[in-house]
């Protein structure tokens, strides 16, 4: 560590789960604000061996990178990681989990949620392809005492984990962010497009191809009736061979789109279109507001609870209720209607520093609960 830091404690943190797109993107601006923090340290950062993360590199001497092998199949080597194997992680220092799971350690221990799937509502029927989600929901509920405190990003995530795990009461801490550090840096300037009388719309839905991102939808587009929607381009980040509607011609699969790739992106589009049916937070949602972009996006609880009133819903089991949303923005934006996004994002963190100080704190003096580690 910097000898010119004056630091008041240090913590560990734990990313070696840390390899989705939204999840890497977020922490991509969260460890470096972690790293400069002055007032709280960071020891040791356990990555994962795949991924954008695996290749993070500390800008500070005395901070251990250590990059977690996994040498069995992920589902079962993340079992024993956070089970038979979670002593490897003990340490007198506060231990940062972010990669949703807690672990059964002998250590202070603060978990970041990001994912919903922790919370399949009671009754709901296990598809195969959701095993791994209840063998984690699973694990969380072995694992739950061991956790002194939980950080969601929405109070609904809150709700929605209290009410899933009963015992975190009084555990789960509200931190929202601001955008991503990449996007708050930029110089964004939209390009002049022809006026939108004139031709469809030029959206864009960026995201990876997970089941709960509702691609599918847009399969439910009759190619006879495609020149009929008010669509003149949709761009998914997704490669062509994972195109849910390959017979629409103006769904165009762009592939993963880097952080460059994705301001250019927006600097051509009318509006975000998001699809998802299921999010913790909802990164591009944020991004979109932040660029003064309209969203169109399901009539759900997460979508509402951070676009409020100024995003355009539909149902995201209706194909109809989508092309009428699409409709309706046409006629706003032919209208000259811009989106207020001011209210949405007055409760958003100006910078990654504020978010990172929240963190470090509430990790190295979370109230620890009385844990029994029979």
């Amino acid at each position: 560590m910097s000898s010119n830091r004056l630091l008041h404690g240090a913590i560990r943190v734990h990313l070696t789960n840390v390899t989705g797109a939204g999840a890497s993107q977020l922490l991509k601006s969260l460890l470096p604000a972690l790293i400069r923090n002055k007032n709280i340290g960071i020891s040791d950062v356990y990555l994962p061996d795949s991924g954008e993360l695996s290749y993070f590199t500390s800008p500070l001497d005395g901070i251990k990178m250590l990059k977690y092998k996994r040498f069995v199949p992920k589902l079962l080597s993340r079992f024993l990681e956070c089970t038979f194997l979670a002593f490897r992680f003990n340490g007198a220092t506060p231990l940062l989990v972010c990669g949703d799971i807690p672990l059964r350690v002998r250590s202070p221990q603060t978990l970041f949620v990001q994912t919903p799937h922790l919370l399949r509502p009671v009754g709901s029927k296990l598809r195969l392809g959701e095993f791994k989600y209840a063998v984690s929901r699973l694990i969380f509920r072995l694992n739950l005492k061991r956790v002194d405190a939980f950080i969601v990003q929405t109070d609904i995530m809150k709700e929605a984990l209290i009410a899933t795990y009963p015992l975190a009461q009084g555990r789960v801490y509200v931190i929202s962010h601001p955008v991503p550090e990449w996007l708050l840096t930029c110089n964004f300037q939209r390009q002049p497009i022809s006026p939108i009388a004139e031709r469809g719309l030029k959206l864009i839905y960026p995201s990876a191809g997970y089941p709960h991102k509702n691609h599918k939808i847009l399969n439910q587009i009759q190619k006879s009736k495609a020149e009929k929607w008010p669509v003149s381009e949709l761009m998914l980040t997704l490669d062509n061979a994972m195109n849910p509607a390959p017979s629409i011609p103006w769904v165009h699969c762009v592939g993963f789109l880097s952080s460059v790739g994705l301001i250019e992106a927006y600097e051509k589009v009318d509006a975000l279109l998001f699809l998802s049916n299921k999010e913790s937070f909802g990164f591009p949602l944020l991004e979109a507001m932040f660029l003064g972009l309209p969203v169109v996006c399901p009539d759900l609880p997460y979508a509402h609870t951070l676009c409020g009133d100024e995003a355009i819903y539909f149902d995201p089991n209706s194909i109809e209720s989508l092309e009428d949303a699409l409709k309706k923005l046409k006629y706003l934006l032919i209208q000259d209607w811009k989106p207020d996004w001011s209210s949405s994002l007055s409760g958003i963190p100006e910078n990654w520093n504020k978010v990172a100080a929240n963190i470090l704190d509430l990790t190295l003096n979370a109230k620890k609960s009385a844990i029994n580690y029979e």
